[in-house]
């Protein structure tokens, strides 16, 4: 069985700064940390790989691969975000979907026909501002009844962290989690709002949520 655990990271100018620092110390902690207690704690049977995302209407094509898919024995370091890369608007449908095109298979043109559900960790700090396709679209796509390609994501575990964000962002980013019932009844949430001291909380709930999410 194979298990992908994303995490698809606002690069757009509002991040630049403190919330981009506290990005690049939470994803080196979720290294030097939470991969090995996954490590220590998965499943023989449960191959895990990561991939990383980044998002940003400056990038061509709105999306760009911050790390490639990645086993879980190869993921030892964790190469830091420049500053000069967050810039631009906030284009989460087309991050969205380009998680939707790698679960369908990618540039292969078929899916992974051993995969169980994703993960997907979705880290923005507002409220999504992109077009074609919209958040919203995205989201709707993947409701139950719509076309069975997007299967996957609809049974994706989805948990967005918002840093710093207003009441608006906020609402917008609710609407994307989805936890399994086996992390709710363990006392976990689809949302986690970073914006007190957000740097420490941040590290902490990520790290937590890349150890259940793995292997939950």
């Amino acid at each position: 069985m194979n298990k992908t655990v994303y995490f698809v990271i606002d690069c757009s100018g509002s991040m630049h700064g403190s919330r981009a620092d506290a990005v690049n110390t939470a994803m080196q902690k979720v290294v030097q940390e939470a991969i090995p207690e996954i490590k220590a704690q998965k499943n023989n049977d449960l191959q895990i790989s990561f991939k990383v995302l980044g998002f940003s209407d400056a990038f061509s094509g709105k999306v760009c691969e911050l790390m490639p898919k990645t086993d879980l024995d190869d993921f030892t370091d964790w190469d830091f975000i420049d500053q000069e890369t967050f810039n631009g608007g906030t284009p989460t449908g087309a991050a969205l979907q380009a998680v939707i095109d790698d679960l369908k298979g990618g540039n292969r043109g078929e899916p992974d026909m051993n995969a169980v559900a994703p993960a997907i960790i979705l880290i923005s700090d507002g409220e999504p501002n992109g077009s074609s396709p919209t958040y919203e679209e995205v989201l709707k796509c993947a409701e139950k009844g719509n076309p069975d390609e997007v299967k996957m994501f609809r049974k994706a575990l989805r948990v967005a962290l918002g840093i710093c964000v207003d009441e608006r962002g906020r609402e917008s980013l609710v609407k994307f989690g989805k936890l399994s019932d086996k992390l709710e009844k363990a006392g976990y949430k689809s949302y986690y709002d970073c914006s007190d001291t957000y740097v420490d909380d941040f590290v902490n709930i990520l790290k937590s949520m890349t150890v259940n999410m793995s292997i939950g």
